[in-house]
């Protein structure tokens, strides 16, 4: 009678956990539905014009950048993001080399973070928040830099909340810290000058996040799309991204779009 006592309670429990995380959900959700920029860009124009209008845009590209973080939305050291799946736990050891001579020079601090979708993806089971730790960790061994970690009560929000992927070329825009912003996964894979190949692998594995159980999932459809963001240093830079997330955004049947921009060239001349 106990046991089964203690199992209903226990069953009772996760059930309660579960529509407790579902709420969270929605609430972060209807919170997107409301954003300017995702209204914008579920129309099809303004995005540029907003997002240039949002109070603080320009200073997001004024300040120099110095910690490695996971692509994750919901890690943030208010340092100054870069990012990446991880901190780069997917790449491969060509694209390893190229990461850690990039750290070096840009004196980047490294963190780690608990409940990591990439390390899950890497290395699969309970062990695997200790995984990311350890690639996180390795990282510092190899550059001499700087280590930290984000856990789950510093997390900017309870759960997964990204409606895009912010393609981010320049190496200076701070959009995790730009007010206004939607909630936004980050690869600067192309500001490290990381492989192409990798690009499409890191940002396949993160619109696979999102459009899972652990983030909106079925909440995406055509009507309301994950959304590809290109930041782009210059117009070549721009055309190159541009065609790559619409290759990678072919896959998804109508639930990835892409858009993006130029970041104002006054900002990027001046040195930080």
């Amino acid at each position: 009678m106990f046991n089964e006592a203690n199992m209903f309670n226990q069953k009772n429990e996760t059930m309660d956990k579960h529509h407790n995380h579902e709420e969270l959900f929605n609430q972060e959700w209807e919170k997107g539905q409301k954003n300017e920029l995702i209204e914008a860009l579920k129309a099809g124009e303004g995005f540029q014009e907003k997002l240039f209008a949002l109070p603080g845009f320009k200073e997001a590209f004024a300040h120099k950048l110095t910690c490695l973080e996971c692509s994750d939305g919901r890690v943030n050291s208010h340092l100054g993001k870069l990012a990446l799946a991880g901190e780069g736990l997917l790449l491969n050891s060509e694209d390893r080399e190229i990461l850690v001579k990039a750290i070096k020079e840009q004196g980047l601090t490294i963190t780690g973070h608990e409940n990591c979708g990439a390390a899950g993806i890497a290395h699969p089971g309970p062990d695997s928040d200790n995984y990311g730790y350890q690639k996180a960790k390795e990282l510092v061994a190899d550059t001499g830099n700087e280590y930290g970690e984000v856990h789950a009560d510093k997390f900017t929000s309870p759960v997964h909340n990204e409606r895009t992927l912010v393609l981010e070329g320049t190496g200076r825009f701070n959009v995790a810290d730009l007010e206004g912003f939607p909630g936004q996964f980050i690869s600067s894979a192309a500001h490290f000058g990381l492989s192409a190949e990798y690009q499409k692998t890191e940002a396949k594995a993160l619109i696979g996040i999102a459009l899972g159980d652990h983030s909106f999932g079925k909440r995406f459809d055509k009507e309301n799309p994950f959304y590809l963001i290109v930041s782009a240093k210059d117009e070549a830079q721009y055309e190159q991204l541009t065609k790559m997330a619409e290759e990678i955004a072919a896959d998804y049947d109508g639930l990835v779009k892409v858009s993006g921009f130029i970041a104002p060239q006054e900002v990027l001349a001046q040195q930080v």
